[in-house]
């Protein structure tokens, strides 16, 4: 009892340390990009720190995996390093010992994972959805520069100002071009004055007043077809909502883990196997890392260098079928319980070692290489 209280209290100490350092450099990572979107726009601090602290548990998904994953390899090594495997075993310590701390500690990361990617995780992402879009409809077009051609929406919509006060434009000019290749139009409009007005949807309209109407067809052949109307009042939606389209396609991102379970699509069962796969590596893979080292311990560089090649091809091909669930010609969440399967074959194999023909033939190998050298 005694030995498995000091190992978990080494592991859960590196694993606040290093659970923190690795939400600290998501943290600035996700500040620095949503900082240079909103810089000068007026947008509150507290709605980016909001908007960032929502994005943490979506974040912990990975993280709280690998970081226990790196906790187990660093308690384990600091052990190695300072003889202490070597003193608990002349203890007459049994690897079960090793084998029960860490089963209960990733018991505990298990739990908190499974209160994240069921319930916490998604609240948090369809939360922040929201937000952003506030935040989207806050930053787009706030700032208008006078004197200086600027695109609005798109790049086929350039807006030129003499002054800006406000929302009130003075002598606009303001180009459309067609996106479609295969028509050659493009619209011309100036007027003396407008102003820019937002719909309670969140989309913005550019009304202009006592202007002129270019519409000109053959690209530059201003000889052929060149409609030219004056008016006194002209108005152009410069960007739509997204509200509409948020609401009808909500992320797999944003479910609930019972939401998943009750789906019949395949990309809502790949996110569900995906998630309870999340949990699988959180005993599958500390637990192969404490038996490469405590069992298979004939050098510690080579095991600490195959533990990371498994941990790095477990999550690549994961990720990769995560990312194929639209495809025909697999089943994604087959060949994720095969991978599951195969991970955990290879814990039940390293568990027998010891008592194992492998690790005598191994041996047996190494004495003869040992004797030709």
């Amino acid at each position: 009892m005694i030995f498995t209280k000091y190992i978990l209290k080494e592991i859960f100490r590196n694993q606040l340390i290093i659970l923190t350092l690795l939400f600290l450099v998501c943290f600035c990572q996700k500040l620095i990009k949503m900082l240079s979107l909103v810089i000068d726009s007026g947008i509150s601090i507290y709605l980016i720190f909001l908007c960032l602290g929502l994005n943490m548990p979506e974040s912990g998904k990975l993280l709280i995996p690998f970081s226990v994953f790196l906790s187990v390899l660093v308690t384990f090594y600091r052990l190695h390093a300072h003889n202490e495997i070597i003193a608990m075993y002349s203890c007459a310590v049994d690897k079960y010992i090793f084998i029960r701390s860490i089963f209960f500690f990733s018991g505990i990361v298990a739990t908190c994972t499974m209160i994240n990617i069921s319930w916490l995780s998604p609240y948090c992402s369809s939360y922040q959805s929201k937000l952003l879009y506030k935040i989207k409809e806050n930053i787009n077009l706030v700032i208008l520069s006078e004197k200086k051609f600027q695109p609005l929406a798109t790049k086929y919509l350039i807006l030129f100002s003499d002054s800006i006060q406000g929302n009130k434009l003075k002598n606009v000019f303001l180009s459309k071009t067609n996106p479609d290749k295969d028509n050659s139009m493009f619209i011309i409009i100036t007027s003396d004055q407008g102003s820019v007005c937002r719909n309670p949807d969140g989309s913005r309209l550019i009304i202009l007043k006592k202007g002129t109407y270019y519409e000109i067809y053959n690209k530059c052949e201003l000889c052929q077809d060149v409609l030219i109307t004056d008016f006194s009042q002209y108005q152009m939606l410069i960007n739509s909502t997204i509200k509409t389209f948020y609401e009808k396609n909500e992320s797999v991102d944003h479910m609930f883990m019972h939401q998943l379970w009750r789906s019949n699509k395949s990309e809502m069962r790949a996110e569900l196997h995906w998630r309870l796969t999340l949990l699988v590596s959180i005993f599958l893979m500390p637990m192969i890392t404490t038996l490469l080292i405590t069992v298979v311990s004939y050098n510690y560089l080579i095991n600490l260098l195959v533990t990371v090649f498994l941990y790095i091809i477990f999550f690549i091909f994961h990720i990769l079928l995560r990312s194929c669930v639209l495809l025909d010609n697999i089943n994604p969440i087959v060949w994720m319980w095969v991978i599951n399967s195969i991970y955990l074959s290879i814990v039940l194999l390293l568990n027998s070692w010891d008592t194992s023909y492998i690790k005598k033939l191994v041996l047996i190998m190494c004495y003869r290489y040992h004797i030709k050298t």
